[in-house]
């Protein structure tokens, strides 16, 4: 009896840890909103880019160690720190190339600050303090390195400064309620990722954007947050505990419209103003 009863927990036991296992395999990735480009991701959901880049040595066939570039021969230990730093310097090189394709807002691209804007230029030199780095082996002696960068540390590489402006307020006192965030459903208009997008009014008052968001909390967590799923926007740490949700009507200079039914409960409470302008902002998107 004891034997037969071991026998079934084990065989529940195992059951419950494998359907662990494939939740957790099946579900994170593909409901995130993730823009690739080469090896770098750029994780619109999470909020962070990542650069993944294994380097090693070559070896002959007599097994002599040569640096991959310069065929110089190699022992072992230098063998070793050659891959690690030629893997971190290629990992933040195609981070920082990465970084052309970021829409800013709906008129600027991160590629057109990089390629025209000294002061952009002056500030990549000193990207590389920002960016979190971290190694594995790979193979017998090579290195993989994984950059990571949060991306509010690209607020950096604009040129102008965000004023931080006062959201629009209502000029009639309604009932309020205070939302931790704004979740936008936007699915069925095509609306792309980009750093700052606005959101209007039905008559085209724009009542968010980059010239409303807080800079030092964009800085730290990021800007506005995008996923594919109702069940992640609801679980995102940018929608809190009580967030408003509401579909966008239509788009408007590539951004979403939100009616007036929608404002007037977002806009009425000081306190769901002061979160959005925190960058407290789920946008759900279409898949491609």
């Amino acid at each position: 009896m004891g034997l037969h009863f071991r026998r079934y927990f084990f065989i529940f036991f195992m059951a419950i840890a494998l359907t662990v296992i494939l939740f957790s395999l099946s579900s994170p990735v593909n409901n995130k909103v993730i823009q690739y480009y080469n090896n770098v991701e750029i994780n619109w959901t999470d909020q962070i880019i990542v650069a993944k880049v294994a380097s090693k040595p070559t070896v002959t066939e007599s097994g002599t160690l040569l640096d991959a570039n310069t065929l110089e021969s190699l022992s072992v230990n230098n063998a070793r720190s050659r891959a690690i730093e030629e893997a971190k310097d290629k990992a933040t090189e195609s981070l920082i190339t990465a970084l052309k394709i970021i829409q800013v807002d709906p008129q600027l691209s991160l590629g057109n600050c990089i390629d025209n804007d000294d002061y952009t230029q002056m500030q990549l030199g000193l990207y590389p303090k920002d960016i979190k780095y971290s190694f594995k082996p790979y193979g017998a002696i090579g290195t993989q390195c994984t950059a990571t960068l949060p991306m509010g540390r690209l607020l950096k590489l604009l040129p102008e400064t965000l004023p931080a402006k006062d959201m629009l307020e209502l000029p009639v006192k309604l009932p309020s309620t205070e939302y931790s965030g704004l979740i936008v459903d936007t699915r069925g208009q095509k609306f792309v990722p980009m750093l700052f997008p606005s959101l209007y009014a039905e008559d085209g008052t724009e009542i968010f954007g980059k010239d409303f968001i807080d800079s030092r909390d964009a800085y730290v967590y990021g800007t506005v947050a995008y996923c594919f799923s109702d069940d992640v926007a609801l679980h995102h740490k940018k929608a809190g505990r009580n967030p408003y949700y509401c579909a966008a009507l239509r788009l408007y200079n590539s951004c979403p419209v939100i009616a007036n039914s929608d404002l007037k409960k977002i806009l009425a409470s000081s306190a769901t103003r002061n979160n959005l302008k925190k960058g407290n902002i789920v946008i759900i998107i279409d898949r491609e």
